[in-house]
């Protein structure tokens, strides 16, 4: 897998962005639960807001389901966090894309830099 993007989204920490974290919308009051308590174990906490699309509406992806955005800040742990995560019943996918890219491409204003997987 090759990630491109702007160089803003290189950081030292992940956490500078909110994590997108894409649910089921039935059961998703047992789903937000179940996500808190996986970001307590992980020591992490914040704000998690269901996104909306610009009309005030819940945002809705093509598969039907929905995206809480987690204001979480420092994760300390991305790694147990994204194994976590990944095992709630209702989450669909998460933003936290570990171990899965061997190239990373990232265009600013000096030019292109090219990161690549040891």
């Amino acid at each position: 897998m090759i990630v491109i993007a702007d160089d803003s989204k290189w950081v030292e920490v992940l956490g500078r962005f909110p994590l997108p974290i894409e649910l089921v919308p039935f059961g998703l009051a047992a789903t937000r639960r179940a996500i808190g308590n996986a970001f307590a174990e992980c020591g992490v906490s914040g704000q998690m807001l269901l996104r909306k699309a610009g009309d005030g509406h819940v945002f809705v992806t093509d598969g039907g389901h929905w995206i809480v955005d987690a204001h979480l800040g420092r994760i300390a742990d991305a790694p147990r966090l994204a194994g976590l995560l990944s095992v709630i019943p209702g989450v669909v996918e998460h933003g936290l894309f570990i171990g899965l890219a061997s190239t990373a491409m990232l265009a600013g204003p000096q030019g292109i830099r090219v990161i690549e997987r040891r």
